[in-house]
């Protein structure tokens, strides 16, 4: 079974992309961005020729099928949604990569029971703030009234790059009225690295639960707060990317 499903004019663009045809650079950049392996049927324009038919048969993303519906193509994939380049009132569900403020997005992460491999998720999220601009760590339980400061600390020291750059912390509870950061905790952390330009906020559990941590680059969704990072929290731990 395919994960997901293309419409013709993506399609199109992907095999004019892998013959080298005349394709459309911009669009099949962004297209590369969600590609999963997808169906073709049979009697698109393309691939009617059985010649073609059989090149694709050996390209390990692509999946001929017979000819169906567009609502059973979805259906009959894993992910049950519709890559598309152009708006589609349908019923079934679309991604348009061609919109910026799509809400349904392929991302990269990964998950760790118990402390296994949890140095792997340290050094994979160290490595995806390394060429930060700036640094906001969402989490509402990173200060010392739960008792894991001194390991969230280190987490930090862990994963932000020791260099100059603005790193914001969004920490306590506007809704219990838990305070942000104090001043000797922001000492705490300059002590670490005197060129951070620590900034703390309340986090706003009005608004959002969420716990994460985002650059300029990219945004780490963590299944917990940042303690969960660490080999000395047994809890399982997920964290999911999203490129910008």
């Amino acid at each position: 079974m395919a994960e997901l499903a293309l419409n013709n004019s993506l399609i199109s663009e992907y095999l004019n992309f892998k013959f080298q045809n005349n394709y459309n650079a911009n669009k099949t950049r962004k297209l590369l961005k969600y590609i999963q392996t997808f169906s073709i049927r049979n009697d698109h324009p393309l691939v009617t020729d059985p010649s073609m038919q059989m090149q694709l048969n050996n390209d390990p993303l692509i999946d001929i099928i017979q000819s169906c519906s567009d609502d059973d193509l979805v259906k009959n994939s894993s992910l049950k949604l519709m890559l598309v380049d152009s708006y589609v009132n349908t019923s079934y569900t679309v991604v348009n990569i061609q919109n910026s403020y799509e809400k349904i997005k392929l991302r990269f992460g990964g998950t760790y029971t118990g402390s296994l491999d949890k140095n792997n998720a340290q050094k994979h999220i160290k490595a995806l703030l390394s060429d930060a601009s700036y640094i906001i760590i969402y989490d509402s339980y990173i200060n010392a009234d739960n008792n894991q400061w001194a390991e969230n600390k280190s987490i930090i020291q862990s994963i932000v790059p020791q260099v100059d750059i603005n790193l914001k912390i969004e920490s306590g509870s506007v809704r219990n009225h838990k305070p942000a950061l104090t001043n000797d905790e922001k000492l705490e952390l300059n002590s670490i690295c005197s060129l951070w330009n620590i900034q703390s906020n309340q986090y706003n559990d009005n608004s959002f639960h969420d716990r994460y941590i985002e650059s300029d680059k990219v945004k780490i969704l963590l299944s917990g707060g940042i303690y969960n990072i660490s080999t000395n929290s047994n809890k399982d731990f997920t964290y999911v990317v999203e490129i910008k």
